[in-house]
């Protein structure tokens, strides 16, 4: 992961690899994956209702018209068009796109390419069990998509149970009184580390929870010895300020359209 001469990978290297560990993860995980020219689309029947699972990716140039037709070409029959386009490209879209009815989310990749000692207290941590983290999930899907049908939630709550399986992820959390309070994953592969899912209960935030487990899964993750440790935030929101702070910069942008259909 590292160059020849033992400099730090730099952030195009490191936006290909998540790039192609995003498709490695849709391969394993999604019933089809398909290319086409500049991107590829990912289909899963069982869990129709797992954006994720069921996403259009597109990697090169292209127009909100191709948009749309590869989100109809590859999504007909779904409840919703969902389309991630990589790069800067995505945000030339972004106006007609909403225009035409379409949401739009800017994330970000951040990247941290040397250990960072923060000094922060961890001995809260411990392990969660599978069951105590789909909880943690399930509450945090809730949250953010309010009146969530049931069948939805139950197949996102799968999708996050496989993905963690596939990568046999440590699962980090807080646990009080015998109920989970935060949560947060570390998965490794192939000299990649990558931390997902930072979660905080509402009732036990602002206790530097969040905190804690992001430095106990970044330190857990160098102990690994990879090339570079990641995580995907959102780029408008406070998240992308809160891992900046812990050590991670950002190295790569992807532009998710989704639009709900009747």
């Amino acid at each position: 992961m590292s160059n020849a001469d033992g400099d730090a990978p730099g952030a195009t290297d490191i936006s290909e690899q998540v790039l192609g560990l995003t498709r490695r993860t849709l391969t394993a995980l999604a019933e089809r994956v398909e290319d086409f020219e500049h991107g590829f689309a990912a289909r899963t029947r069982s869990l129709p209702q797992v954006w994720t699972l069921n996403q259009v990716r597109i990697v090169g140039p292209t127009t909100a018209g191709e948009v749309v037709a590869l989100a109809d070409r590859f999504q007909d029959g779904l409840q919703f068009r969902h389309v991630v386009i990589d790069g800067e490209r995505g945000a030339a879209l972004v106006d007609e796109l909403v225009a035409a009815g379409w949401q739009s989310e800017r994330e970000v990749v951040m990247a941290m390419t040397r250990p960072v000692a923060r000094g922060i207290d961890t001995s809260q941590v411990v392990e969660l069990s599978e069951a105590q983290m789909l909880a943690l999930m399930r509450e945090w899907l809730l949250e953010e998509r309010d009146g969530m049908a049931t069948d939805a939630l139950d197949q996102v709550t799968e999708y996050n149970r496989l993905e963690g399986a596939l990568f046999d992820e440590t699962r980090l959390g807080v646990v009080v009184a015998e109920t989970p309070l935060a949560v947060t994953k570390l998965r490794s592969i192939d000299g990649i580390a990558w931390v997902e899912d930072v979660y905080t209960s509402p009732s036990a935030r602002g206790q530097g929870l969040a905190r804690a487990l992001l430095a106990e899964a970044v330190r857990r993750a160098w102990d690994l010895r990879p090339g570079f440790v990641y995580i995907i935030a959102d780029d408008n929101d406070w998240p992308k300020n809160f891992y900046g702070r812990a050590g991670f910069a950002p190295v790569g942008l992807a532009y998710t359209f989704h639009r709900d259909v009747a």
